[in-house]
């Protein structure tokens, strides 16, 4: 179990955390000369029952205030500590704010200095802060008054945590595993060592982990928790992870990255959140904030909606997910003004109304997050929706119709899917009455009269259709069941002919000219012919003077794949593929530019990325 110790400076936290444990958490030489907490400090202590218990002591200045927020956005158990000399100040409530606004419910009170002022004095402190708390949400609070340096109350409060601790129930370790790294340093014999508080999941020593957003690879050389050594750290636990690396080294660590696995490593830079508005304050429309998430405090900016919901734009990326604790700070006065939690991590990029978007969020934000969804937005992208939740699986998930592919699946309600799919075959029938000659568009034509919807959805339901034959897909192209165009019968001759010159070298198929040459007619005519074979699906044009049968293209897709597949940093040069493919410079080039333009490869600089392959391009 692990409780924060949160309030006001000087107020005694640390003096209460050594008195429990016997433990300084301050670390640093200018946290001792000074007297006060600056950073995170971290101490624990085993009960007589056997249970560790670790304590945070978080600062209680207010130019401290984002390394606080780095000690409790992760915690659930809180002592707010109140002197009884002084009474709640202005960081009392400011902490108080941040407990509320980010969701933590167990909160108790210690009242602090007894021995420095009087009983009527501790009685009216107590009600004071009994009267905040309640403002704050949390009524009935226990409060405890104590001395560290008497002792006077301290074994109530070591009762109050004893009782605490056996009913405290461990997190579920289910999920990938992920923790936010508050600290980072070198140990002489042991290398690099990070910090926190695991947030999901569980790790053991030896396990490969990602640190992220760098992305670089890091395995668990140890684990520490409570500064005991363990084979295994859950969540919930507060533990040391040394790891090792080829590009993990102390200066490539940060407070705020976070240490992941493989499968969660998926940065983002826009949030959409909850968020509830300190009483008092104002949160205005784009403004620029300091966003608090996990460990990490980044700038960025927020875009209030009015309905309990805004979007953050980030200037630098996290690895947020569904549930994760936010505070806003004014970016001029540094004042906490909102929190809340992560509602979707992977905001999508269209626009939509904003009333739609605010119900999708609302159906996120519910306890039927999957129901909500298939009645607001009629879909569910089962990966990104699991991927955001961290589950260890979707396969359970039900509650509409399954669709898509398998790496990919969808959850699609019967009416959506219904909808969509009458509008593809209405689209196939307009297609086939203007073009009776023609086999059928091809897939980003068919498409189109879904344009209004994400590309993932629309491809699902069009692989739906073709699973149950309401559409039939030819060679590159999609027709209705019934339809049957046909290529004249000039053309069709021609065809019998050029097709055994155009499949001997898929790779290198003959020029135009050269296919003239071989149908005995002119350049411009066998063009005119090539341009309608490709109207069938059955060509290609990849350059001016080349067609080329889709198998073709589909080729030259794999051998691109299969370049980048064996280079560290997947790409390829155009030389690369020259020397693969044996089409020679020219052909090369006109070749690269055709999958970068179907979105098959993007080339950055000289090099060349593979996005998708040729084979799903082409459907």
């Amino acid at each position: 179990m692990i409780v924060a110790l949160a309030g006001h400076v000087d107020h005694g936290k640390t003096a209460l955390i050594r008195a429990l444990t016997g433990i300084d958490p301050d670390r640093l030489p200018d946290e001792k000369a000074r007297g006060m907490t600056i950073d995170l400090g971290f101490a624990h202590t085993v009960l007589p029952s056997g249970e560790t218990v670790g304590f945070v002591d978080v600062p209680g200045h207010e130019r401290f205030l984002p390394n606080m927020l780095a000690g409790v956005l992760s915690i659930d158990s809180v002592l707010l500590v109140v002197a009884a000399d002084d009474g709640p100040m202005p960081q009392t409530h400011e902490h108080l704010a941040v407990l509320a606004l980010t969701g933590v419910s167990d909160v108790a009170v210690a009242i602090t200095k007894i021995d420095r002022t009087d009983a009527a004095r501790v009685a009216d402190v107590s009600v004071a802060t009994r009267g905040i708390l309640a403002r704050a949400g949390y009524a009935d609070p226990v409060l405890m008054p104590v001395s560290a340096i008497t002792g006077d109350g301290m074994d109530a409060l070591r009762s109050w945590i004893g009782a605490k601790a056996a009913a405290w129930q461990r997190r579920s370790a289910s999920g990938g595993f992920r923790l936010a790294i508050d600290r980072g340093f070198l140990v002489p014999g042991t290398g690099l060592v990070v910090t926190g508080t695991v947030a999901s999941g569980s790790v053991s020593v030896g396990d490969r982990l990602l640190l992220s957003p760098a992305h670089l690879a890091a395995r668990v050389r140890g684990i520490e928790v409570h500064h005991v050594a363990a084979g295994v750290a859950s969540a919930g636990d507060r533990c040391a992870l040394a790891i090792t690396g080829a590009r993990v080294e102390k200066t490539t660590v940060r407070r705020g990255d976070w240490l992941v696995a493989p499968s969660l490593h998926a940065p983002t830079s826009r949030l959409d959140v909850s968020v509830r508005v300190v009483e008092g304050r104002v949160l205005k429309h784009a403004s620029p904030v300091h966003v608090h998430i996990g460990s990490a405090s980044i700038r960025g900016r927020v875009l209030t909606s009015g309905n309990g919901f805004a979007h953050l734009t980030l200037q630098r990326e996290t690895g947020a997910l569904f549930g994760d604790r936010v505070i806003l700070r004014d970016d001029a006065t540094g004042r906490v003004v909102a929190g809340g939690r992560v509602i979707d991590p992977f905001p999508q990029v269209r626009r939509v109304p904003r009333e739609q978007r605010a119900a999708s969020l609302a159906a996120m934000a519910s306890p039927d997050p999957l129901g909500g969804l298939l009645r607001t937005d009629g879909w569910v992208d089962l990966a990104r929706f699991g991927l955001a939740r961290n589950l260890d699986s979707t396969d359970g998930l039900t509650g509409g119709i399954r669709i898509g592919r398998q790496a990919h699946p969808i959850l699609i309600s019967e009416e959506t899917n219904e909808s969509l799919g009458q509008a593809l075959l209405r689209t196939l029938e307009g297609w086939h009455a203007r073009h009776p000659d023609l086999p059928g568009p091809g897939k980003a034509a068919l498409l189109s009269s879904l344009r209004a919807w994400p590309e993932e959805i629309a491809e699902a339901v069009l692989l739906d259709r073709l699973s149950r034959r309401d559409i039939v897909k030819r060679d590159a192209v999609y027709h209705l069941p019934g339809h049957q165009a046909r290529l004249a019968p000039t053309d069709a001759a021609a065809w019998k002919r050029i097709e055994p010159a155009l499949t001997a070298e898929p790779l290198r198929p003959p020029r135009v000219r050269e296919i003239a040459e071989l149908l005995s007619v002119a350049p411009d005519q066998t063009e005119s012919l090539l341009v309608r074979l490709e109207r069938f699906g059955l060509l290609l044009r990849v350059a001016p003077n080349r067609f080329y049968p889709p198998s073709g293209v589909i080729a030259l897709g794999d051998i691109a794949a299969a370049l980048a597949a064996e280079s560290d940093e997947a790409t390829f040069t155009a030389r690369a593929f020259n020397e693969r493919s044996g089409i020679g410079r020219n052909l090369t080039i006109l070749v690269l530019e055709y999958l970068d333009k179907i979105g098959v490869t993007r080339r950055v600089g000289e090099l060349r990325h593979v996005v998708r392959p040729a084979a799903d391009v082409l459907g």
